[in-house]
């Protein structure tokens, strides 16, 4: 008796997971499938282990040179199962929901040729560059007068 309930159980959480998945916009679903486990479903990241957060954050990358590079390159990005069309979708989906409010006024979404030209040359290094750039994102806010 026991293991049919618990069989049911599992199916029961099977159904619900699947009814989920297939009510979540597909753009959605594939940042909950290949970035989620790292950015979490809020974009907070886990910091402790060198995965940076992306809510309120992202945006500021588009502002420097260089950042709109990196978001492509960066080896979640660049290594990505998806296609350079899903690529796109997810970072512009990740951009209007975790930092729009970080988003430059001239903002252009990526694009497929975009992505696919920029994925070919992913980041080795990706720490540096990381830095590199976030030095130049707080110099940018503190010249908008905003707080890092």
């Amino acid at each position: 008796m026991n293991r049919f309930l618990l069989r049911f159980y599992f199916l029961g959480v099977l159904l619900m997971t699947s009814l989920q998945a297939a009510a979540t916009d597909p753009v959605q679903f594939d940042y909950m499938m290949n970035c989620q486990g790292c950015h979490l479903p809020d974009g907070a990241g886990f910091p402790g282990r060198n995965v940076p957060a992306v809510a309120g954050n992202l945006g500021n990358f588009l502002r420097v040179q260089g950042g709109r590079e990196f978001l492509v390159q960066v080896p979640g990005s660049a290594q990505s199962d998806l296609g350079d069309a899903q690529l796109a979708a997810v970072l512009n989906w990740m951009l209007t929901t975790f930092s729009a409010e970080q988003l430059p006024n001239d903002w252009q979404p990526y694009g497929a040729a975009e992505v696919q030209q920029l994925r070919q040359f992913p980041l080795i290094e990706v720490a540096p560059m990381r830095r590199h750039l976030m030095g130049l994102v707080e110099a940018n806010l503190r010249t908008e007068g905003a707080r890092p």
